[in-house]
């Protein structure tokens, strides 16, 4: 779990600052001017809807802001949680200058946004205010989890939050090409979450998942067009044998359109197949950034307005000799999720390190004024490829 914090500041404005005496001739010290509260919490989170016990969201730290020894100073605190949602300490009281902090946890993920509110009330005022901190359940809008879930293997549902990586997003990326401006990725190329996952299908669930040798002829990814996302087979292809598969996905933040009048695509997944970096891509001079670099396999699915969507296995050797060969690899595309399911077979290696990639332009790579284009290798090419178990 990963939660990026976020600093919320509430300013409570009460009465003028000053001494008077009550109806019983008491000194009454009366509030200060200002009397401010903040907490510091919210971001983003990670929550399994499978979860059958409370999860750690994040933590709120209450602060009582006003400066130390002032007289009457306390605040009273109260953390309203909506359903789903529980706290162990709902209510608290800080003095001058003391913080608390509060543990949030879920119980049930309803929505992808889980908002919790917070009622600052000064102690010897009349004075509510309320405000609102949240925390975005990333994985509740990713397709992701869904599609490994259609393949009714137990293992992936268990490995799948451990394999979750969380890609930085809002960030220029650089062309492989330098002389090229660089740019924010568009949205359905901004790859924002990733992973892989290793288990076994055995013959009868890969006829149930891709071959409509069922009882019933409906595989769950049909080629093409189907109610679980849209499957591309690798040509030229080779059969699925029955083993040990590995799935990498990964989530963009918004969804990948399946045709385009104008634009060329690619999502792709690029890997050192054999720890050997003597056959690995070497980028150009001209391109020393290439989203490819420093890999030896590649499973590229392409878009063309003309011929649609393709997916092809090449593999580097030396010298930077490219070949496709064939492969028993198949991509879903679901909304805004890329999942490709390769034999594990196809790599010498267990668990071979990898690069996601996507990229758009309009049949020039983005390489002309006015440099239409956009892609987001993760991780960047200069941080070296992703490592998993």
């Amino acid at each position: 779990m990963n939660t990026r914090r976020l600093l919320i500041f509430l300013v409570v404005v009460l009465g003028l600052f000053g001494c008077r005496r009550n109806s019983k001739g008491q000194l009454v010290v009366d509030v200060p001017a200002v009397v401010a509260a903040s907490v510091l919490g919210g971001g983003d989170v990670l929550l399994n809807p499978a979860a059958t016990a409370s999860v750690l969201v994040g933590l709120l730290t209450l602060r009582n802001d006003t400066a130390a020894g002032t007289p009457n100073g306390d605040i009273a605190f109260t953390v309203n949680c909506p359903p789903g949602c529980e706290t162990p300490t709902p209510d608290v009281v800080l003095g001058p200058g003391e913080a608390f902090d509060v543990q949030v946890f879920a119980t049930v993920v309803l929505t992808a946004v889980i908002t919790v509110e917070v009622l600052a009330r000064y102690v010897e005022g009349t004075v509510d205010r309320e405000f609102a901190v949240t925390w975005n359940n990333l994985l509740f809008a990713s397709n992701a989890f869904a599609v490994l879930a259609l393949m009714q293997e137990p293992s992936f549902a268990t490995l799948f939050f451990a394999s979750v990586v969380i890609a930085q997003v809002g960030l220029l990326t650089d062309n492989s090409n330098p002389l090229v401006p660089r740019r924010l990725p568009a949205l359905a190329q901004e790859v924002r979450l990733y992973g892989a996952v290793l288990a076994v299908l055995s013959l009868l669930q890969l006829q149930a998942l891709f071959s409509g040798v069922t009882d019933d002829g409906n595989e769950v990814f049909a080629t093409g067009s189907g109610p679980n996302g849209f499957t591309v087979e690798a040509s030229p292809g080779a059969p699925m044998p029955a083993g040990e598969y590995i799935t990498f996905w990964y989530s963009v933040s918004d969804d990948i359109p399946l045709a385009s009048p104008t634009e060329l695509l690619q999502y792709a997944v690029v890997c050192d197949s054999d720890a050997n970096p003597a056959n690995n891509y070497v980028p150009s001079p001209s391109f020393p950034n290439d989203f490819f670099a420093d890999t030896d396999r590649w499973y590229e699915l392409n878009y063309t307005p003309t011929n649609g969507w393709t997916l092809t296995c090449k593999v580097v050797g030396p010298g930077n000799t490219i070949t496709t060969t064939p492969s028993a690899a198949r991509a879903i595309l679901r909304g805004d999720t890329v999942v490709m399911v390769v034999p594990r077979s196809e790599f010498v290696v267990a668990n071979p390190p990898f690069r996601v990639t996507t990229f758009a332009h309009t049949g020039d790579f983005g390489q002309n004024p006015p440099f239409t284009w956009s892609g987001d290798p993760t991780p960047a090419v200069a941080m070296g490829l992703q490592t998993w178990q």
